[in-house]
């Protein structure tokens, strides 16, 4: 029902977030080739993943509750996302959005650090905007960028501060949310880039300008919530991996020769001597001191660990493990478990383990498709469910989930602004049983529960104004479920007794040969089966339609103006 207004709405909304959350953030320019190519190698030139430019004859859809943003970890790139990217792309059709690229030393002074972006006088972040940069299904954010734009490690920016990442991470909700309308991300990080999500939801000063996160889902993967200390051994060297950096700083869970607690987990003073942050034997610690970047060292930091984070968040970790150890070669299980640094939470983070044979897996967790869907699973709980509009296709994923039922249940709040006929269609789906049913708030069954009838699902009913939720459950998933998502539709139709209400006066209903349309004001009008398909088109020069050849069964019939769309359910004897 009103499709028009529908689509009116989404681009208002889309108006009007580009105030609600812009930030002001000026970009820096940059040789346009950077966006496109890696020049870092002396001879050889990488071309770097960009998004497929959308023409003005093609129109973006998104099928899912909200965009994802991956983030990557350490001494790495957003390319490291790649290989699941691709997979997506091929597998799913979905759409790559674009990379957000920042670099976070731009004053290209190791020795002091700061939070402002550029243009700001001596700012240490600087974001680069990106011509090809698009609406779209999933996007990156990059921290291995210079400060000229370009991709490298000249001024160790994918080796800053994680405080500095997390105002890149607020940025770069703040572009998506822009890009899309949509009023929540999806976050996903890998390793480090776990903390750097962290940092933005649990400071509220990070938060976008209506004072929210605007964060539904957090997936970690491979993720030290309690610290790595792995990573300034002599491996991390070889990998080129600076030890004084001001990361490795953030990531330790004690010094070395000092034995204190890391102070950007754990918290403490910023200050070193032989006591505190002591890291190494000869020469200076680290570059710098300052941890929450405020510009002064010596202040009693607050650790990441000591912060509360915001329940109503669904969260997930994926955990590697080699050769049956408790670790992944870099982080250990227990500090990839985010539970142990948030006992309290309501809805504890699930776990999903990858486990293989060799040194280490942790670079290996970000192209591991089955455990990364699992992690992206949607919500099992009504206070966590994604909000989806109805009339509108989405796609979700059947996966093998950790519950006493070994179900997958997947659950979707939606709204109905008038009283309705709702009809549910789920179709593809590839699990043996699938099973449906419509919840009011408080989370009580109001519907009779529908299974699936082989790939499809189909069920009508009647409801009042107000926030319901769609509980599907998927019995028994296998590991290949995922590979095909499922698809559904919470189509309205106007309900019969609201006919008068609405000026609409077409009749009888029900009908036999002829439906009659008295002064109804419409340009085009439609009638479609249950399963939607259309059976009849007419315009305004008819007053009767003739319906004889028509099965007997229910139908929607669609009057069409300039302003809306109306629909409502008939049903022929």
């Amino acid at each position: 029902m009103y499709m028009k207004k529908t689509t009116f709405y989404s681009f208002l909304f889309l108006l009007i977030s580009s105030f609600i959350f812009a930030q002001n953030i000026t970009y820096k320019e940059r040789n346009p080739e950077f966006e496109y190519f890696d020049f870092s190698n002396d001879t050889i030139v990488i071309p770097l993943k960009t998004p497929l430019g959308l023409d003005n004859k093609t129109v973006f859809t998104s099928k899912l509750p909200y965009p994802i943003i991956f983030i990557h970890g350490l001494n790495s790139s957003s390319e490291t996302w790649n290989s699941s990217s691709n997979f997506i792309d091929f597998q799913y059709g979905f759409t790559f959005g674009g990379r957000f690229d920042y670099c976070l030393n731009a004053n290209e002074n190791d020795g002091n650090t700061n939070t402002n972006f550029y243009p700001t006088a001596n700012a240490d972040i600087a974001a680069f905007d990106g011509t090809t940069i698009q609406n779209g299904d999933y996007y990156y954010v990059n921290f291995r960028v210079n400060s000229n734009g370009s991709i490298g490690d000249n001024q160790l920016s994918n080796q800053a501060a994680i405080v500095k990442q997390g105002k890149a991470v607020k940025n770069a909700v703040e572009r998506v949310l822009t890009l899309t309308g949509k009023d929540k991300v999806i976050l996903v990080g890998h390793s480090m880039g776990g903390l750097a999500s962290r940092e933005y939801i649990q400071n509220s000063y990070n938060w976008q300008a209506d004072n929210q996160h605007h964060v539904a889902k957090f997936l970690t993967v491979g993720t030290p919530h309690g610290g790595s200390n792995a990573s300034d051994t002599g491996l991390g060297w070889f990998a080129g991996i600076d030890t004084h950096s001001e990361a490795i700083r953030d990531l330790k869970i004690t010094y070395y020769y000092s034995g204190d607690q890391g102070r950007y987990l754990f918290g403490g003073i910023e200050v070193n001597n032989s006591s505190n942050m002591n890291e190494h034997l000869f020469g200076a610690d680290f570059f710098n001191y300052d941890v929450n970047c405020n510009g002064a060292i010596g202040d009693n930091v607050t650790g990441i660990n000591q912060k509360p984070i915001d329940n109503l968040i669904d969260f997930s970790c994926i955990i590697g493990k080699v050769n049956g150890s408790s670790t992944d070669g870099v982080v250990t299980e227990t500090s990839a478990k985010m539970n142990n640094y948030f006992p309290s939470l309501t809805y504890p983070a699930k776990y999903f383990y990858y486990t293989s044979i060799g040194i280490e897996n942790h670079t290996a967790l970000p192209s591991q498709y089955f455990e990364i869907f699992q992690g992206l699973d949607e919500p099992q709980v009504k206070e966590l469910a994604y909000t989806v509009e109805t009339n509108k296709d989405y796609i979700g994923f059947t996966t093998i989930q950790e519950t006493s039922s070994n179900s997958d249940i997947d659950i979707y709040k939606f709204n109905i602004s008038d009283p309705m006929i709702v009809n549910i269609n789920v179709s593809d789906i590839v699990t043996s049983q699938m099973t449906a049913e419509i919840q009011d708030m408080s989370g009580s069954t109001i519907t009779p529960i529908s299974n699936n009838s082989g790939s499809f699902l189909n069920f009508t009913a009647t409801l009042a104004s107000g926030d319901y939720y769609l509980k599907l459950t998927s019995i028994t998933p296998t590991s290949s479920n995922y590979l095909t998502p499922y698809q559904f539709n919470i189509a309205t139709t106007l309900d019969t007794d609201n006919f008068v209400e609405k000026g609409i006066n077409v009749y009888p209903n029900p009908f036999s040969n002829s439906i009659y349309l008295d002064q109804v004001e419409f340009t085009k009008g439609y009638v479609y089966s249950i399963l939607g398909e259309k059976v009849l088109e007419f315009d305004n020069s008819l007053q009767t339609l003739d319906t004889s050849e028509i099965a007997k069964g229910i139908y929607i019939i669609t009057l069409e103006n300039s302003e809306s769309n109306q629909s409502f359910k008939m049903i022929k004897e």
